[in-house]
């Protein structure tokens, strides 16, 4: 195998899509973020180790980058031509790079490898976004009928998942792919030590699927197993996200039919969240129809200030690690408001074998932010990621004074959903460095924004 010869040819082919395909590059990052990891499973027999595994997921951030830097070097080189609407709503974009490459570039000076990886998961949704967004610009090609197609390949591969796990391991290979994925963890036996201290005992792939329905104590007695489901893109939250994603956009262009046979599938990808995000923007679309657009938005944001208030007092009474890991963020924030650089602390670089939650409960909150993308965030880039929470706020902004003037029922919900994981950034790291939650939203939203923006430069 060559990785550079590799690498050339992806490059050849998303640069060929770029320049002669640019409808279908927004596409091409949809399929590729939702059905690489299917592939990677597939042909996991390739993968010698946890390098080649690496190095293979990262394929969708280098199609991403690549479709994104022509798209934005043909904008940058005729950026005159375009109105003051379309300048506007780039030049938000950039001030969200600017303040991430400054802390790219501090993270890099002290962790190199988490700099890269924190850089992938906080840069993605403003990329999805503007590739969404200038390929609508030069592109009236509607996404509806792709996304109709992806829902029913979802909901195929989805079925088939849900009734015979181990069918679906075989299709897609899964086995083997947890053995690559697994080996550092079999080798220094974490199974062992975890089955010591839990008396849960890991034997395969199977037995790390078994959750409690909705991962939460609150349920009590209540609460029962569940053979968790991952999806195409192997990760249950990421997957609960698309299949709520996929929802939303299958009953608002009336194809209900659709939405029902994804609600087994999500609630046995079994995230809160999504959930969440769903019920409260609909149930804000439903406040918008009967009290107009003025109340629905504002009684969002005071349902979502009382979700935030309890989520924190509830999770630090029992102790949630979301909810623990922000606190911990908080704490660092408060100590050193001007950040650490991205890479420095969060999940991603984190060795989960030598944390101690039982004295991190006692404390009421982790020693370094974790779980948590807003807590990871104020660790990382300071008093700027209000800076960056505030350009996706105002990307909602616009989209909802859009929707002031369609009256179209999916430009008010994307705006809504893209407001809810937000806030839910604050109790999972998913909603906003997964560039299948915060991602997706954000290239809904660009592209709203962007046929919008389309016709408003068009009548000038």
């Amino acid at each position: 195998m060559s990785p550079a010869l590799a690498i050339a040819c992806h490059f050849l082919l998303v640069s060929g899509t770029a320049l002669f395909l640019t409808p279908m590059a927004p596409l091409v990052v949809v399929f590729s973020l939702i059905f690489q990891n299917m592939f990677v499973s597939i042909f996991s027999d390739f993968l010698v180790d946890q390098n080649d595994y690496n190095f293979v997921r990262g394929y969708n951030f280098l199609t991403m980058m690549i479709l994104w830097l022509w798209l934005f070097g043909q904008y940058g080189l005729n950026w005159r031509s375009y109105g003051r609407t379309v300048n506007r709503i780039m030049g938000a974009g950039l001030i969200g790079f600017g303040l991430i490459g400054v802390y790219f570039l501090l993270g890099m000076a002290k962790n190199p490898s988490g700099a890269i990886i924190y850089l992938r998961n906080i840069i993605s949704p403003l990329v999805i976004f503007q590739i969404f967004f200038l390929t609508s610009l030069r592109s009236r090609q509607p996404l509806t009928p792709f996304f109709v197609t992806i829902t029913i390949l979802v909901i195929i591969l989805g079925f088939i998942e849900m009734l015979d796990r181990e069918l679906w391991l075989d299709m897609v290979n899964g086995w083997r792919l947890w053995e690559v994925g697994n080996r550092e963890a079999v080798l220094g036996l974490v199974a062992d030590k975890s089955a010591k201290e839990t008396g849960l005992i890991v034997r395969n792939i199977l037995d790390t699927m078994r959750v409690a329905f909705l991962n939460t104590p609150l349920l009590g007695e209540n609460s029962f197993v569940i053979l968790r489901m991952s999806g195409p893109n192997i990760h249950a939250i990421s997957y609960s996200y698309v299949l709520a994603f996929l929802s939303i956009l299958m009953l608002m262009n009336r194809r209900w039919y659709l939405t029902l046979p994804i609600i087994p599938l999500l609630l046995l990808a079994s995230a809160k969240g999504s959930m969440i995000m769903m019920l409260l923007a609909f149930s804000a679309l439903l406040a918008r129809k009967l009290f107009g657009a003025v109340f629905a938005i504002g009684a969002l944001l005071f349902v979502l200030a009382v979700y935030i208030g309890l989520g924190i007092i509830t999770g630090l009474n029992i102790g949630d690690f979301h909810v623990l890991g922000f606190m911990g963020g908080v704490y660092n924030f408060i100590g050193y408001p001007f950040g650490n650089g991205l890479g420095d602390g969060g999940n991603l670089v984190s060795n989960f074998n030598n944390l101690d939650w039982p004295a991190y409960q006692a404390a009421g909150r982790t020693p370094i932010a974790m779980e948590s993308a807003v807590g990871v965030m104020l660790h990382q880039m300071g008093i700027a990621t209000f800076g960056l929470l505030a350009v996706y706020a105002w990307i909602a902004a616009q989209t909802y004074k859009v929707s002031l003037e369609s009256r179209i029922n999916l430009h008010s919900i994307a705006s809504f959903i893209l407001i809810i994981v937000m806030v839910n950034g604050i109790f999972q790291e998913e909603a906003i460095f997964s560039p299948l939650a915060l991602g997706l939203i954000m290239g809904l939203n660009g592209h709203i924004l962007g046929q919008a923006s389309g016709r408003d430069d068009t009548s000038q």
